[in-house]
């Protein structure tokens, strides 16, 4: 029932007037009530305010309360307010404002509490998973809108006390299963006592369903085992009661019982993928939810495949190329990690999102971490799938391979022209791909600003540390302009660079043109100086020109002119000399900056005379020229003449006509030769006769032009028959004429040619040369379908056996225990183990066998146990007396070659261990004699898929 208690302040007279005075009439009075059960009257949800205000107040007033939580619970314009809604006791006002006149008075409710209907009766339930229970939640009452306080407290009841309680929340996961007894109390309002609900909470407990853990597999290891794996084996922790199903349609559950799959199965239908199998278990009371884990079956695809990278040069993109299985393989976006090592340590980098497709890929390395002049061996370390995300199994099956970075470079400095260059090679690397060391040939190719060019070969080129330098003459730069050179040196490290270079060459200014004129060099008068000067534009000439006595070297007349360029012309009068020899010279010194000035000084001279004759030449009389020496045939320049001055040749004594210095020697014929004066150019008045004669041995001879070696002989130059005249020799060339001269001891080849020339004892080479050109005949290596013959030694195979490895056609082969040398061995010789034979080619035909042997290796333990009557013996009498004195086992060391044995004693104590070459056991213990009895062993095959075994046998001396 409600109990409502009004209480009336009855105030003095004076007080009461005040009141009135300062709330008037139209609000009405303060009035003070008590509710102390508002849940046992239906009526207090359309409680009135209005009524319970004092004094006369008059409607058309608002209603309001400062307390928010009271906010939804009260009508602003009748008054009305629904104490089921306010959830909390304790003291609430209510304030009424009439605007009429302007006054307020309040309503002060003392709100007993409602601790809500005790839940005893078995409803109240909770799951064990449930770290939050919401106590509240039981103490509702079965009519519509009557909630419980909300400050109300929360206990424990001692006899179930656990303290996982906070509040109105209760820790069911901490606390676990069980029936647990809570009190909510309400507090004392004014006279309102306190009030108290009861709940009995059952937890009840939450299905386990395990921690589960994937089993990740890569799609090309080896299934064999997994063909019954049990789910179970990847769960732990779970309840016994659930059932397994699979996500993705395996076929590998039968019903709810089963739990078993085959990985294998899934592999080899399905391929890679995540296969999700899911085991759910279910509650024991509906307030738990069924849980669920879930196993994946990861099978990751696999990269796999070679990679394929060129040798670069620096400055190329670096680009590798991978090919690979698409069909363990997905096409997508992959990162591929990959590492560098070479000398320069070991880097690591990414290619980013590479495109794996249909089996190919391309990715580019980072330059930067690229190093140059040395071997780096790249290996993919990791693969990740980006697009679409893709894990990837981390065995990477893609082999390292090697590449490497030139940096080879040739650089030519810039040069004026007519002057040699110098050419500049770094760091060209031998054919090992080190710094080159030794001497090298080289070829290059220089091309002028005209676009001609000329291919020149150098050989013995010495490079250091992979540096070196040549010179170009200065005959090739008569040009100036820009110049192109490129380069090949044989023997080195092969790649695409380009060894070249381009460079300037500069054109020489032009010189001071300086010139004497004299009017007779036998009996001079005067000499004209002329001078023909470009002009400097930041320089001077000084010109010196003078006269000067021979033999006393006394300077007659000297005049010197300062000038910057330009044209003069300058007169010597020497008719007043006495008869004697001079020199007239005319001298230039600038003093110019001009690039490619060369030349600083210039200076001509001009011998001159009152009179004089030379003396006559000096030559031997009869004169024998080697025309293998002259391929041009000798000219008058060839004739050995010994002369002060310039020579003059004549076909007689009397002739006047001069024969040109070029005129080609006629065999057998006379010439005649005089002189000039060095200093005035006048000719001597006798000649002297030289007669000529040529001398050309025969060529050599052979009955056979064309002989046959075989290559494994190493014929060389040496090993051709030639016919030459009795006291000569032979001389080889690699051409029919010039060429280069060849060692004796060069090895033939096939199909080329070589010239032969006949060297006389007085050092003449016959002009004419015998082409022989040798065939070589080179036998290749047995072609064989393996390296490997893998038989049963107990078949006593032979030599015969290893015949069906050839796969020849054109050649007979012999066997051979000796990689070189030896005998040829019989088909009936037997094989022995672990032995290498050596397979021979042998053509017939020619009589030539391959230079190079190939090696095959014997394997004699293909041998089935079950057909060889394989069995171990159960026990051996060690008595000396010649009969079973060992335990052996016959021929397991062929069958079984690296099988190990141990034979222990019943207290597992170790009395042999033994082997292939140990196999026997002869009943000894260490230094002792085992006793009779029964002993263990135990045999580990190690060949195949064949299982240790382990048995007894029996001593018995």
């Amino acid at each position: 029932m409600n109990n409502f208690k009004l209480r009336f302040f009855v105030l003095p007279f004076l007080a009461l007037s005040f009141s009135n005075f300062i709330h008037g009439q139209c609000a009405g009075t303060d009035s003070v009530i008590e509710i102390c059960n508002k849940d046992a009257n239906v009526s207090n949800r359309n409680f009135n305010l209005f009524a319970e205000l004092g004094g006369a107040p008059t409607t058309g007033g608002t209603w309001s309360t400062t307390n928010p939580a009271n906010f939804n619970a009260l009508s602003q314009n009748s008054g009305i307010v629904d104490l089921w809604r306010i959830n909390n006791y304790g003291v609430h006002v209510f304030t009424y404002n009439n605007t009429a006149c302007n006054q307020t008075a309040t309503v002060t409710i003392n709100l007993g509490g409602y601790p809500g209907e005790d839940n005893i009766d078995g409803s109240a339930n909770a799951c064990s998973d449930n770290a939050s229970v919401n106590l509240n939640g039981f103490l509702g009452s079965e009519i519509e809108g009557k909630v419980q306080d909300f400050n109300g407290l929360w206990e424990e009841d001692p006899s179930t006390a656990t303290g996982f309680i906070s509040g109105f929340s209760f820790d069911a996961f901490s606390a676990g299963p069980g029936t647990y007894i809570f009190t909510y109390t309400t507090g004392t309002v004014a006279s309102c006592t306190s009030r108290t609900a009861t709940l009995i909470l059952e937890v009840h407990p939450s299905p386990e369903e395990g921690t589960p853990e994937d089993f990740v597999i890569c799609t090309n290891e080896d299934f064999s085992s997994l063909t019954n794996v049990d789910l179970f084996d990847f769960l732990t922790g779970q309840d016994p009661n659930g059932t397994w199903s699979e996500g993705i349609s395996t076929n590998q559950l039968s019903d709810l019982n089963d739990s078993f799959i085959n990985i294998d199965e899934i592999n080899t239908n399905l391929g890679y993928g995540s296969y999700p199998f899911t085991y759910t278990v279910y509650p024991t009371h509906p307030v738990c939810t069924e849980k669920k884990a879930t196993v994946n079956i990861i099978i990751l695809p696999v990269l796999d495949g070679p990679l394929v990278v060129d040798n670069f040069c620096l400055g190329d993109t670096y680009v590798v190329n991978l090919s690979y299985d698409n069909t363990i393989l997905p096409n997508g976006q992959y990162n591929l990690e990959y590492t560098l090592n070479s000398n320069s340590g070991l880097k690591t980098g990414i290619a980013q999102d590479v495109i794996l497709n249909n089996g190919i890929a391309q990715f580019s390395l980072d330059p930067t971490l690229v190093a140059t002049n040395e071997f780096i061996t790249i290996d993919i370390i990791s693969t990740i799938g980006t697009v679409p995300a893709q894990d990837v199994c981390p065995t990477i099956l893609v082999d390292e391979t090697t590449f490497l970075v030139s940096n080879a470079n040739t650089t030519v400095s810039e040069i004026c022209v007519n002057t040699e260059a110098t050419v500049e090679l770094v760091n060209v690397l031998d054919v090992s791909g080190g710094m080159a060391n030794g001497l090298y040939n080289l070829e290059y190719t220089l091309t002028d600003p005209n676009g001609g060019t000329a291919d020149i070969t150098l050989t013995g080129i010495q490079l250091t540390n992979g540096n070196s330098s040549f010179l170009i003459p200065a005959t090739n730069f008569l040009l100036d302009g820009e110049y192109a050179i490129n380069l090949t040196i044989e023997d080195t490290f092969p790649t695409n660079c380009n060894l070249g270079a381009l460079f300037n060459v500069l054109a020489t200014p032009e010189v001071i043109q300086l010139d004497l004129l004299v009017d007779n060099n036998c009996d001079a008068i005067q000499i004209d100086v002329l001078i023909d000067a470009p002009v400097l534009v930041d320089g001077t000439y000084i010109i010196t020109y003078d006269v000067t006595q021979l033999g006393s070297n006394t300077v007659l007349t000297t005049n010197t002119i300062n000038f910057t360029g330009g044209t003069a012309n300058y007169q010597i009068d020497v008719d007043t000399l006495p008869i004697g020899n001079y020199t007239a010279s005319v001298r230039s010194v600038q003093d110019d900056t001009t690039l490619c000035r060369l030349v600083f000084e210039f200076e001509e001279n001009e011998n001159f005379s009152r009179g004089g004759v030379p003396d006559a030449p000096q030559a031997v009389a009869n004169q024998t020229f080697c025309l293998s020496d002259f391929p041009g045939g000798p000219t008058l320049m060839d004739i050995e003449v010994t002369s002060s001055g310039d020579l003059l040749f004549y076909a007689s004594e009397t002739d006047t006509d001069m024969l040109p210095i070029t005129t080609p020697l006629v065999d057998g014929e006379d010439y005649f030769i005089s002189n000039t004066d060095t200093l005035n150019n006048y000719e001597g008045t006798e000649r002297i006769p030289v007669t000529v004669s040529f001398s050309n041995p025969n060529a050599p001879t052979s009955t056979n032009l064309n002989p046959m070696f075989c290559a494994e002989n190493n014929p060389t130059l040496l090993s051709i028959d030639i016919d030459v005249t009795a006291g000569s020799s032979i001389v080889w060339f690699d051409a029919s004429a010039n060429g280069n001269a060849l060692d004796a001891t060069t090895i033939l080849e096939d199909g080329e040619s070589y010239f032969a020339a006949t060297t006389s004892s007085g050092s003449c080479t016959s002009t004419n040369r015998l082409e022989i050109t040798p065939t070589v005949v080179t036998v290749v290596p047995s072609s064989l379908s393996g390296d490997t013959l893998v038989v049963c030694g107990l078949d006593n195979p032979t030599v015969l056996q290893l015949r069906t490895l050839e796969e020849e056609i054109d050649n007979d082969v012999f066997w051979y225990s000796t990689e070189t040398g030896g005998t040829a061995l019989n088909d009936d010789i037997a094989l022995i183990a672990d032995t290498v034979y050596y397979a021979e080619n042998y053509n017939a035909a020619t009589g030539c066998s391959s230079a190079n042997r190939v090696p095959v290796t014997v394997d004699l333990s293909n041998c089935d146990p079950e057909n060889y009557d394989f069995f171990i013996p159960d026990g051996f009498s060690p008595n000396a007396d010649g009969r079973n004195d060992t335990f052996f086992i016959p021929n397991i060391e062929t069958i079984f070659p690296d099988f190990t044995i141990e034979i222990l004693n019943r207290y597992g104590t170790s009395l042999f261990k033994g082997d292939k070459f140990k196999p026997a056991w002869d009943g000894s213990n260490g230094s002792s004699t085992a006793p009779n009895g029964v002993y263990f062993y135990i045999i580990n095959y190690k060949k195949g898929n064949s299982e240790p075994i382990q048995g007894r046998l029996y001593l018995n001396r």
